[in-house]
């Protein structure tokens, strides 16, 4: 009986090799004695040889599939090392006739590659060192998935090492190009941190209470006019604590906070009451003098809050007249006093408005006073407020008419 060498069975499996490549291994390619790749060598320029982490040994079986220059690839021996390092094609697949379409080789070391398998697949050269032999992880269809990397850890994500479709264990930051929704339990960083966005790219944090469309709360950052971060934190605490944000009554508002010593705070606006109401703020209230009528003042006066807007009632005040910068001396009379011009209410002042006057002011927190004295008293006017005092600049006999 005649036997055709297409009816041989061949076995797919060919001889492990130690080592896989994992990069292009540079070096001069020799494809043996007839140009046919039978004795090809690969010679490299060093006197020692790592592949995949793994210091290569005379006698190790090496498959190179990395190569830039792809025909290059293929299984070989390491055949010497000493100034230079020599590979030569293997015995088993250095010649036409040996290369099968399907036979694949199993992998024994390396970081990466340990454990591993490859293919080989078609297009087989048409000849040995001029085209490419090209090699496929398994397992293989088409590129094939494949796990590379160290030892995974349990539970972690894995992710694409590369565009072929190689997956490993993340064990370094990596962004994700999808959302990640955890449908039940939390997602915790048990070091590090959790960010949402990134320079020059807004994110927020939200929560959401347990009953369905009951808003949110959401950590956002705005500009923060440079690179200034905001790191919010907690004291030395007694117990455990809920605090809770009450409803400002607006669609902005404003923390209080103190100014770093713990003992002051910083307040530009308070309102107070069961129909909250800004409290007058004496630095934000404004008292001047201008010349009126024949030896008389006209002296304006308006109450502000803390933000500096103008208080939207009437508020009682008193104005007296002081010898000193600091409104601590009451000044001499004047020959006639104070008086309300306009926009408020003198109260019951008896006979003391020649040195002072209490007053309501009108429903917009201004008032308007004439104080006349024929004597022209260069004195500082102070407007006191249950609150505090706020002191004009100093009279002089061009504030008077």
């Amino acid at each position: 009986m005649t036997t055709k060498i297409t009816e041989t069975v061949f076995s797919p499996w060919l001889t492990p090799v130690r080592l896989v490549s994992t990069y292009n291994i540079a070096g001069t390619y020799f494809n043996g004695p007839n140009n046919n790749g039978v004795g090809a060598t690969l010679t490299i320029a060093a006197s020692s040889l790592t592949v995949d982490s793994v210091v290569a040994a005379v006698g190790d079986r090496i498959l190179l599939q990395t190569q830039t220059n792809t025909w290059e690839q293929g299984i070989y021996i390491v055949q010497s090392i000493g100034s230079t390092v020599v590979l030569e094609r293997s015995f088993d697949e250095q010649s036409l006739e040996q290369l099968k379409p399907g036979e694949y080789v199993s992998v024994g070391a390396g970081d990466v590659q340990a454990g591993n398998f490859y293919t080989l697949i078609e297009p087989i050269p048409q000849t040995i060192g001029v085209d490419a032999m090209v090699f496929s992880e398994d397992p293989s269809t088409g590129d094939g998935v494949t796990f590379s990397g160290g030892a995974s850890t349990a539970n972690a994500i894995p992710v694409f090492s590369d565009t072929a479709g190689n997956i490993k264990a993340q064990t370094t930051t990596a962004t994700l190009g999808f959302g990640l929704t955890a449908a039940t339990g939390n997602i915790v960083a048990t070091t590090g941190n959790l960010v949402a966005g990134s320079s020059g790219h807004a994110g927020t944090v939200a929560s959401f209470p347990g009953t369905a469309a009951n808003g949110e709360l959401i950590l956002a950052a705005v500009n923060a006019g440079g690179a200034n971060n905001t790191t919010i934190s907690n004291t030395t605490m007694g117990q455990s604590s809920v605090i809770t944000i009450p409803d400002p009554g607006a669609a902005t508002a404003k923390f209080l906070l103190d100014t770093g010593t713990g003992a002051t705070a910083t307040i530009t606006k308070i309102s107070t009451g069961a129909t909250p109401v800004p409290m007058v703020d004496p630095g934000s209230c404004t008292i001047s003098a201008a010349p009126g009528a024949a030896n008389t003042a006209t002296v304006t006066i308006q109450l502000k809050d803390g933000a500096g807007t103008n208080i939207a009632r009437s508020v009682g005040f008193k104005v007296y007249a002081s010898s000193a910068a600091d409104g601590l001396t009451l000044a001499s009379a004047a020959s006639t006093g104070f008086s309300v011009a306009s926009g408020g209410l003198s109260l019951a002042n008896g006979t003391a408005v020649t040195t002072q006057i209490s007053a309501m002011s009108s429903a917009t927190g201004g008032c308007v006073l004439s104080l006349l004295d024929t004597g022209k008293q260069t004195s500082y006017l102070v407007l006191a407020l249950p609150s505090g005092n706020k002191i004009s600049a100093q009279l002089t006999s061009g504030s008077y008419g």
